[in-house]
């Protein structure tokens, strides 16, 4: 296989997520390892932008998920949602609206991975915490190494899964593992 390691022209810039092509696989990288890849608006937005370029590059065959850095992702960016998901519950029609597209957006990113015309690699190691793990059932294949943890950390945080993990989860793997999570 050529071994080009370089990024494809056409994918839009991000300042969160890199893409480095390895002949007929794109690689795209969780690039936040400062923050163990906790996933903030940026990759919010950039992410189905990229997964929908991928999809249509006829060179790319394959798309490998992976991470920079000691962790997966610790799931979605605390300091920067949980002021606003953990803090008192909408009080009104118009926050509760607002919330819901919000997170019908990030559903949506998921889904960006799930409905990709090419096969979906998710290259896991270390922490796959919360949102990482809604990630990763949203690709067809996951391939952990031994060091990988998985937790569904939003039940511990008074949140539900509710942006992929509960819709995927239970047709990946079977009820007693997803009890465990």
């Amino acid at each position: 296989m050529e071994h080009v390691n370089t990024p494809p022209s056409d994918i839009p810039e991000s300042t969160v997520l890199s893409v480095e092509r390895d002949g007929h696989v794109a690689v795209l990288w969780l690039d936040r390892a400062e923050k163990r890849n906790a996933m903030g608006t940026e990759m919010w937005v950039d992410l189905p932008v990229i997964m929908d370029a991928l999809g249509a590059d006829p060179d790319v065959r394959a798309i490998v998920i992976a991470a920079r850095g000691p962790a997966f992702s610790v799931g979605l960016d605390l300091m920067e949602f949980g002021p606003e998901l953990l803090g008192n519950p909408p009080q009104n029609v118009t926050d509760r609206a607002t919330l819901l597209r919000q997170i019908k957006a990030m559903q949506d990113t998921f889904t960006s991975v799930a409905r990709n015309p090419k096969p979906v690699i998710a290259a896991v190691h270390g922490y796959c915490l919360g949102a990482g793990v809604d990630l990763i059932t949203a690709c067809d294949i996951r391939v952990a190494a031994d060091d990988s943890i998985f937790s569904v950390r939003e039940t511990r945080i008074a949140m539900v899964a509710d942006v992929g993990t509960l819709q995927r989860l239970p047709h990946i793997i079977d009820p007693g593992r997803v009890a465990e999570v």
